[in-house]
C-alpha cells in the first residue's frame, strides 16, 4: 500500500492509478523486446519494485502466497500464464530451456508447486503466475510473464496493469470470522479406537510408526479475509512458512515449521521435524519441557526414524549426505520440536523436484515403513482433504527453491473451514496425550478465526 507524503493511506482510485502508472512507465522501454520474441516462447520481464509504491513486508494480495517472516521473504502470485497453470515436472524442465528472460538485474521468475497429501500420493503440479511480487534479501521485484502468441503485447500489458493494481491493494484488516459451530472428526471415542488400533499394529510388528490425523470442521459466522488471515498467521508464527493457495474449490492456508527440501545451487537441505512438546508457563516450564522432550526414548526414536528415512532418500541423488548425531530444538510460539537438518550435495542431472519426489512423504507425516504405513492409513482413516500433509513450494528459473510440508493448516470454502492436525503414534502413545497434541497444533488457526490470537 502506498502512503502519501502526509502519512495517510491514499484513496483506492488514486492508488490504482499510481501503481498502474508506475508499471506502464517501467514496462514501456521493454515492449519492443517482448514483441520481438518468437511466438510460442515463454517470456518473463523482471523489474525492481520501489518500496515507496508497495511494501511487501505487510501489504499486497495474491492468489498464491509464500511468506517466511524470519527470513524476510514474501512471494505473491497473481493469475496463471496460459498453458502453464498445471504443469508437470517434465513440462517445467522442458519450458525452462527456451525461456526468454528479460531483466534490469532483478531476481529470477519462479513457479509455485504442490503435491498431494500423504498417503494418497500423486505427482507434482506447478503454476507459473502471470504476475509475481517478490521480496527476498531486502530487495523487492515484480516479474511479468506470458507466452508470446497472437494477442498484441499492448493488450497483455493492459491486463498486467489491472492485475497489479488489484494485487497491490491492502488486504482487509480483519481476519477473525467468529466460530458458529465446530465438529470433531473423528470424535474422541473414535480417535481413541484409532490410536489403540495403531499401537496394536505396532506391537504386532506391522509398523514402527504411523501418523494419525484429525479434522475440526468449522462453520464460521462469515467468510474470512484470507489474505489478512495469512498475514496475521505470519505474525503469530514467525518461525513458520506461511502458504495460501487455491486448492480444489477453495483455498488452503498453512503455517508449516517443516521444510521438506530447500536447494541453493547444488546444496540441498531437508529438515527432520518429529517429537513435540508444548511451550508456555514461563522460561522454567519451557526448559523442563525441552529437557523432557530431549530425554524421551519414545520421542527420540520417532525422530530418528524420520532422520534416517530422509538421509536414505537423499543418498539416492546426493553426495556428502550428513546430519548431527543429536537433535536440536525448534522453538515455535506454542510448541517445540526435535529438529535435525540433513544436508547433501545434489549430483549432476538432479534437481529440487527430483528431491521432492523422493522425500515426500516422510515418516513425520505418514509413518514407517512408508508403504506399510500408507496401506494401514488407507483402511484406518478417511482421505485427508484440504492439502493437509501434502506439499507447497516454489522453484525459480535457476532451479533454486523450497518445499514445505502442509501442516497446521485449514481449508476454506466460503464460511466452511476444515482445520487439520496429526500426531505420530508409537508403541508407547497414549490416547489423551496425542489428542492434546493435535488440539494444541490446531489452536493457532482456531484462535485467529475466533479473533483471539496471541
Amino acid at each position: 500500500m502506498r502512503i502519501s507524503s502526509a502519512g495517510n493511506l491514499v484513496s483506492q482510485p488514486e492508488h490504482d492509478a499510481d501503481v498502474s502508472g508506475w508499471l506502464a512507465g517501467a514496462v514501456d522501454p521493454w515492449m519492443d523486446k517482448i514483441a520481438g520474441v518468437a511466438p510460442g516462447r515463454l517470456v518473463s520481464l523482471s523489474l525492481d519494485l520501489p518500496r515507496d509504491l508497495l511494501d511487501l513486508d505487510g501489504w499486497g494480495r495474491g492468489d498464491r502466497l509464500w511468506l517466511s517472516p524470519r527470513q524476510g521473504v514474501a512471494f505473491l502470485g497473481g493469475g496463471e500464464v496460459a498453458g502453464h497453470g498445471a504443469m508437470d515436472a517434465a513440462q517445467w524442465r522442458r519450458d525452462r530451456s527456451p525461456w526468454a528472460r528479460l531483466s534490469d538485474g532483478a531476481p529470477a521468475p519462479l513457479a509455485f508447486f504442490t503435491a498431494p497429501p500423504a498417503p494418497q500420493g500423486g505427482s507434482i503440479r506447478l503454476s507459473l503466475p502471470e504476475i509475481l511480487l517478490r521480496l527476498d534479501g531486502g530487495r523487492q521485484s515484480i516479474v511479468l510473464s506470458l507466452v508470446r502468441g497472437e494477442t498484441p503485447v499492448q493488450a497483455v500489458a493492459g491486463r498486467w496493469m489491472t492485475r497489479f493494481a488489484a494485487m497491490a491493494a491492502p488486504a482487509a484488516a480483519e481476519s477473525g470470522a467468529g466460530v458458529e459451530k465446530a465438529v470433531h472428526l473423528p470424535e474422541r471415542d473414535e480417535w481413541g479406537r484409532r490410536v489403540r488400533a495403531a499401537t496394536s499394529a505396532i506391537a504386532a510388528g506391522r509398523l514402527a510408526k504411523v501418523v494419525l490425523a484429525r479434522k475440526l470442521a468449522v462453520t464460521l459466522r462469515r467468510a474470512p479475509g484470507l489474505d489478512a488471515l495469512a498475514r496475521k498467521l505470519a505474525q503469530d508464527c514467525p518461525g513458520c512458512h506461511i502458504v495460501k493457495l487455491p486448492h480444489e474449490r477453495g483455498q488452503a492456508i498453512a503455517a508449516s515449521p517443516e521444510i521438506l527440501a530447500a536447494r541453493r545451487g547444488q546444496r540441498l537441505v531437508s529438515h527432520a521435524v518429529a517429537g513435540t512438546a508444548p511451550r508456555g508457563g514461563g522460561p522454567e516450564a519451557d526448559r523442563r519441557a525441552a529437557q523432557a522432550l530431549l530425554a524421551s526414548p519414545k520421542e527420540r526414536r520417532e525422530h530418528r526414524l524420520v532422520v534416517e528415512a530422509i538421509a536414505g532418500a537423499m543418498d539416492e541423488i546426493c553426495d556428502e549426505v550428513g546430519f548431527a548425531s543429536t537433535p536440536d530444538l525448534m522453538r515455535l510460539n506454542r510448541l517445540q520440536h526435535l529438529w535435525t537438518p540433513v544436508h547433501g550435495r545434489l549430483r549432476e542431472g538432479h534437481d529440487l523436484l527430483d528431491a521432492v519426489e523422493r522425500l515426500h512423504p516422510t515418516p513425520a507425516v505418514l509413518g514407517f515403513p512408508k508403504s506399510a504405513a500408507a496401506d494401514w492409513l488407507r483402511t484406518a482413516e478417511p482421505p485427508r482433504d484440504g492439502l493437509y500433509t501434502g506439499l507447497a513450494g516454489w522453484i525459480d528459473a535457476d532451479g533454486d527453491g523450497e518445499a514445505a510440508v502442509v501442516l497446521r493448516c485449514a481449508f476454506f470454502n466460503g464460511r466452511e473451514a476444515h482445520l487439520w492436525a496429526g500426531a505420530g503414534i508409537m508403541a508407547e502413545s497414549e490416547v489423551e496425550a496425542e489428542w492434546a497434541e493435535t488440539e494444541l497444533k490446531m489452536s493457532t488457526m482456531l484462535d485467529l478465526l475466533q479473533g483471539s490470537a496471541s
